[in-house]
């Protein structure tokens, strides 16, 4: 009996003392059978730079800390899976990063004087913090890279002994692959040593500041065909009062609803003709991050709605108001009610488009560095963003409450912009399900089809200059 009582100990202990060396994590915990770290946030983290950070998704943090719905807040414990491989690169990497220099704002405080007493200029603090000022808040004025001479003398930092050559009286320097020579100059300061760091070097570093320093493995497209980024909507950005009965029905987790939509809607956003980057479950391995730096370099606000005049969909409407009027002259012109376009003909849509003349939720890109970091990192031509997805439902036109057959209406708002940052479209779409089937993939399956046509109609055709 004692033996099958100090194994599991002994097991738990292990891991314990395994986890101790996983960097800012207070302990671990079981959860469904499977390890996970405990992490405590820190004043001015968010959750996209811990989901980048452990390499977690975050559909993965909120299933498993569902609490996050709510927002993150200052010494939260949040639980993250244990995966060893993510956790050996957060450690590997952290020292060959830039470590953060943050100011407490004080009352009275201005970017201006920020700027002066940290030696930064005013634009540089906007670019790395992209807020107001208020008293008390934490920004960032600075990066420290860690391979670098400290000046603070409670800095860690590993130095190669210099040794000097008495006849070239040169002083050299020997790092694990190269050997470099330097003069001394007259001054009687001690001669530069260089740092010495036994962590892996970052596979590209640009001048982009943050969050866009770290340029990853830049992709290889294809030359040939212009490329389209996707990006999803966030999931703090889903709202619905169905998930609780469709996730019943579904026999899945609430949120694993949002997900369905999520990775749906993602996926059929494949406009034939261009090539399709996708970052939610996409092939690149830096989706996950590059996808975190997203969501936190924009904003989102309502917006007029801006339709494309070169998109496929008006092609696609001159074509038919062209050939309506072409049979109306024959005699054999039948008007259409379904779908308008501007002037006295009315071509058949392939959308069942509710009428709706209020904005919609638009993004607006907030990072200066945005558009250069992902042309340069995957030659992009244009990007669809999904900021919002709504599922709400008309309880009160209830078609057969004993059937529980609702109107459901299903909402995307999307904006467009082409590689230079210019917006060409955006605009929200609504499509309305009259069914009493709560199965998800079903409800998706009906709807969101719908939806990516109408987002890809307002891209411009593939061969347009």
């Amino acid at each position: 009996m004692m033996k099958k009582i100090i194994l599991p100990v002994l097991i738990l202990f292990i891991h314990v003392v395994s986890f101790a060396g996983v960097q800012d994590s207070i302990g671990v915990t079981k959860l469904n059978n499977k390890l996970h770290v405990q992490y405590m946030v820190s004043p001015g983290e968010t959750i996209y730079g811990i989901s980048t950070k452990y390499g977690v998704s975050l559909t993965d943090l909120f299933d498993i800390n569902p609490e996050l719905e709510n927002g993150l807040k200052v010494g939260q414990v949040v639980n993250i899976p244990y995966n060893p491989s993510a956790m050996a690169k957060t450690s590997q990497s952290a020292a060959s990063k830039p470590n953060a220099q943050v100011y407490k704002v004080q009352p009275g405080d201005t970017y201006y004087g920020i700027a002066k007493k940290y030696n930064t200029s005013v634009e540089q603090l906007l670019k790395m913090n992209n807020m107001d000022l208020k008293a008390g808040q934490e920004i960032v004025v600075g990066y420290n890279n860690t391979t670098t001479t400290a000046t603070n003398p409670d800095t860690k930092t590993t130095t190669t002994p210099t040794a000097v050559n008495p006849t070239t009286n040169t002083a050299t320097t020997k790092t694990p692959t190269t050997t470099t020579t330097t003069t001394p100059t007259k001054s009687p300061e001690t001669p530069p040593a260089t740092v010495e760091s036994n962590q892996p070097a970052l596979t590209s570093v640009s001048n982009f500041a943050p969050p866009f320093n770290d340029m990853g493995t830049p992709y290889t497209y294809d030359s040939s065909r212009k490329q389209i980024l996707v990006v999803p909507f966030d999931p703090y950005l889903y709202f619905s009062d169905a998930d609780d009965e469709i996730a019943g029905k579904s026999n899945m987790q609430r949120t694993k609803v949002r997900e369905v939509f999520r990775k749906r809607l993602n996926t059929l956003l494949k406009a034939p003709g261009y090539e399709t980057i996708h970052l939610l479950g996409g092939s690149n391995s830096d989706s996950l991050t590059d996808l975190n730096k997203i969501y936190s370099s924009v904003s989102y606000n309502y917006q007029a709605a801006i339709n494309n005049p070169n998109s496929i969909e008006a092609k696609q409407a001159q074509t038919s108001a062209a050939t309506s009027t072409t049979t109306a002259k024959k005699g054999n012109w039948m008007k259409n009610t379904v779908g308008s376009i501007t002037g006295s003909q009315e071509p058949v849509s392939q959308y069942n488009t509710p009428a709706d003349n209020g904005k919609y939720f638009g993004v607006s890109v907030k990072n200066p560095d945005f558009f250069k970091y992902f042309d340069e990192k995957y030659s992009i031509d244009y990007y669809i963003f999904i900021n919002q997805f709504e599922v709400k439902t008309n309880y009160e036109n209830c078609l057969d409450r004993a059937a529980l057959n609702y109107e459901r209406t299903f909402t995307v708002h999307y904006s467009i912009f082409d590689k230079t940052g210019k917006q060409i479209a955006g605009d929200k779409f609504k499509v309305h399900y009259n069914s009493n089937n709560c199965y998800v993939y079903q409800i998706a399956s009906d709807n969101v089809p719908k939806m990516a046509q109408k987002i890809i109609n307002q891209l411009p055709p593939p061969n347009a200059k």
